[in-house]
């Protein structure tokens, strides 16, 4: 195998034999710079030769030369050392110590960035900078979620600590305004003040007596919405409030509100004639537990708005300013729990009273004089007999029974009507009724329920989308009560109201043949099914006249819709022969079909000019149709 370096033939140059390394002789820089040339020269005078094996033999490449070791670039030694020491640390980190820096100067940075950049070293930066934006914003929405619930908790003290800095606030006014409520002089001294002061229930019955009168002078006709009572007294004023029209959030006049401690005052001022504000009249008062009052959200046209609604009114106010409206509300909200938590004290006292009194009462006085016990009434007596009791019994223990038992009355009773059950309500009204014989004082408290009672049944009665068997059931209960007539008028004003929503849904596309004949079925329907609720709701024959009135009143009102749609100023005769004859045939098919013939009627009054005489009504009348359960009985509600 031939060697990988041969000499040329021509090339008769000796070899020159290199001095010692051991040798210590002064080295010169143009020597030196010889040796490498005649080196250089000797490398490019060699060939290879070609190699027969092996043939697949991985060979590497050979490395590049760094530009600044290359031949002809001498370098300083320190200054290699500083950029070997600057390629070694992340120019990404240096930017970002920088970045870190309190005293950070972007302008600077900038400056020095772009002073001496290439486009790729500008690209690399602004991406550098475009990834610390992004680890930036991380690591904030981490810090963010990290911290979340502190967050939370501080809030949540910042708004407890601001509401006790508010009540804390309104105590100091409340504070600073006693001696003036007191009617002591600020001026005086300390003994005096200790002399004057005066904390006795008596001297705050006084005091509160003193706020009632100042009322009553003030406002007109206040005496009579919240006269004086044991314990009333005035707990907030605010005056300057607008009263608004519920429909239309006009302003109608201003208002003064006056928080009592169990309701609320609302007085208005009188107009003079000059168009000034005169003296405050009162407009209405509110029970603070039946009233209720509703927050209104603000609106871009409309603010500081809010509503008390009382059993079915609703009246509505505005206040100049949100905190006025908060101030008010925060008002009616304190003073109705402290009423709320007064009410319940005094119950459960009742309560412990009543259970202390059966239980623990002293009846040793009866005992040992039997003489002081008084007689029964002879009809308490023949009464005590029927039931099989002894004669001799206490008259105290008899009135502390019906005590009882008209307490328990009307609890059970107030519960039934306020759940809406209403056959155990009927059943206690009943059940109260037959005893009222034995206890007379239970008519006190029997008479305004069943009126409470009666007015609920009579609402509900009144709903429009009411149901045969609720109807039913309903006509049922108040007959118990003895409302027969009001359970009538409040059915048929009820269903009458029911069939003219479904008339004013129907729509006029143009014909007059379809909508005749969807009037037609609307009303006789409704007639139809009326009839059939009426029947089995009123089972006396006696009351039938009242719904004949009735239907008659709504054939009069379908005749007065069909002549204004028939018998127009363009209207063809074939037009006005097909509307008669559909109205006809839907009465033979859902009137006459079930007992209920008003043919005579309708003959009368589908004309253009039909005459209104009193023959007409006798005969509507008189000419009732006969009801047939059997037949009614087939209708669906």
């Amino acid at each position: 195998m031939q060697s990988l370096r041969t000499r040329r033939p021509s090339d008769t140059r000796a070899v020159k034999r290199q001095a010692s390394k051991l040798d210590k002789k002064p080295i010169n820089k143009n020597v030196r710079k010889s040796t490498v040339d005649d080196k250089i020269k000797k490398r490019m005078s060699l060939r290879y030769a070609e190699i027969s094996a092996p043939t697949e033999a991985s060979v590497p490449d050979v490395p590049s030369v760094p530009i600044g070791l290359r031949p002809g670039a001498p370098r300083d030694p320190d200054e290699i050392v500083l950029e070997s020491a600057s390629i070694r640390e992340d120019p990404k980190a240096i930017d970002q110590r920088l970045l870190d820096k309190e005293d950070f100067d972007p302008d600077t940075y900038l400056k020095a960035k772009l002073a001496n950049s290439t486009e790729a070293e500008l690209k690399s930066l602004q991406s550098s900078l475009r990834s610390s934006k992004d680890d930036t914003a991380v690591e904030l929405q981490r810090n963010v979620f990290k911290n979340y619930a502190e967050f939370v908790l501080i809030s949540k003290e910042i708004s407890v600590l601001e509401n006790e800095v508010l009540e804390l606030k309104e105590g100091l006014s409340e504070w600073k305004s006693m001696p003036s409520l007191l009617h002591i002089d600020e001026s005086a001294s300390a003994a005096e003040r200790r002399r004057n002061v005066r904390s006795s229930i008596a001297d705050l019955r006084v005091l509160y007596a003193n706020q009632m009168q100042t009322l009553h002078t003030q406002i007109e006709g206040s005496a009579k919405f919240a006269p004086t009572t044991p314990g009333r007294h005035v707990i907030y004023e605010m005056d300057g409030i607008f009263a608004l029209n519920a429909a239309t959030y006009k302003v109608n006049n201003t208002v003064k509100f006056v928080v009592l401690d169990d309701s609320v005052l609302a007085a208005k001022r009188r107009r003079r004639n000059n168009g000034e504000g005169g003296r405050l009249v009162a407009e209405r008062c509110w029970p603070l537990n039946e009233m209720l009052v509703l927050d209104t959200k603000d609106s871009a046209t409309m603010t500081n708005v809010f509503k008390i609604r009382h059993q079915k009114e609703t009246y509505v106010y505005r206040t100049e300013t949100a905190s006025d409206k908060k101030a008010l509300l925060g008002q009616f909200r304190q003073v109705a729990e402290e009423l709320a938590i007064r009410k319940r004290k005094e119950r459960e006292g009742e309560h412990e009273r009543r259970k202390s009194m059966w239980t623990g009462g002293d009846r040793t006085s009866m005992t040992l004089h039997p003489d002081k016990i008084p007689s029964l009434p002879d009809w308490m007596a023949e009464l005590a007999r029927k039931a099989g009791v002894d004669g001799d019994t206490s008259a105290r223990d008899k009135s502390e029974r019906d005590a009882r038992f008209i307490s328990d009355f009307s609890d059970d009773l107030t519960v039934a009507i306020a759940l809406r059950s209403w056959e155990r309500a009927v059943e206690l009204v009943e059940e109260g009724r037959a005893k009222v014989s034995s206890i007379p004082s239970l008519t006190a408290k029997l008479t305004p329920l069943t009126v409470n009672l009666t007015s609920a049944l009579l609402d509900a009665l009144s709903a429009p989308g009411n149901r045969k068997n609720t109807a039913v059931s309903l006509i049922s209960h108040l007959l118990k009560l003895g409302q027969g007539p009001a359970a009538r008028s409040t059915f048929l004003n009820a269903r009458a109201e029911a069939m003219n929503r479904y008339v004013r849904a129907i729509r006029f596309e143009g014909h007059v043949g379809m909508y005749v004949h969807d009037l037609a079925v609307v009303v006789f329907t409704g007639i139809k099914h009326t009839a059939d609720w009426f029947l089995a709701g009123f089972v006396e024959h006696e009351m039938t006249s009242t719904f004949i009135d009735w239907a008659k009143k709504q054939i009069e009102i379908y005749a007065e819709r069909f002549r204004k749609q028939v018998y127009s100023s363009d209207a063809e005769q074939q037009t006005v022969k097909e509307a008669l004859k559909i109205s006809h045939n839907q009465s033979r098919r859902l009137l006459q079909e079930f007992g209920l013939d008003f043919r005579f009627l309708l003959d009368e009054l589908l004309v253009q000019n039909p005459q209104t005489d009193d023959t007409s009504v006798v005969s509507a009348t008189f000419h009732a149709p006969s009801f047939s359960r059997s037949q009614t009985s087939k209708s669906t509600s």
